[in-house]
């Protein structure tokens, strides 16, 4: 398969018939883990990604409390959606907090909002609204079922 940039080549999916670059960008650490992260060197990590060819992106409502989904949605704004693969998981819902987040989880820098499970049928419809809603999306190519 052809690559939109030389160097990484595009595969299938296993069966889903959703093809993806050979390499994915995770963003757990864009959105603080182990270590805060700034919103300008998560930008420029997403462009470098784009430049070198990458089109698959792997995200989480756990992933700093919705700061990755947000800064993926952000970066991808300018980008023509067909041209990517975004990957999210389901199962948790984010709720508004006066808690102290600060290393939770191992993010740091992420948004005031708690992590709630919920693998109800309606709970995990809310989690992708969610994240679509984050991300600025109207879908996302794959939702995975484990948690996230």
């Amino acid at each position: 398969m052809t690559s939109p940039v030389p160097g990484i080549a595009r595969v299938p999916l296993g069966r889903s018939g959703v093809t993806v670059s050979r390499l994915a960008l995770g963003g757990g650490p864009l959105a603080g883990l182990f270590a805060p992260v700034d919103d300008r060197v998560a930008a420029g990590t997403l462009e470098a990604a784009w430049d070198s060819g990458v089109r698959a992106f792997d995200t989480a409502p756990h992933y700093g409390a919705g700061l990755s989904e947000e800064r993926l949605g952000a970066f991808l704004r300018d980008k023509v959606r067909s041209a990517c693969v975004v990957c999210t998981k389901v199962g948790r819902l984010l709720v508004p907090t006066d808690d102290d987040v600060e290393g939770v989880a191992r993010f740091f820098g992420a948004s005031r909002r708690s992590r709630v499970w919920d693998f109800s049928r309606d709970g995990v419809r809310r989690s992708l609204e969610q994240s679509c809603e984050r991300m600025g999306l109207d879908r996302v190519d794959v939702p995975d079922p484990r948690p996230g």
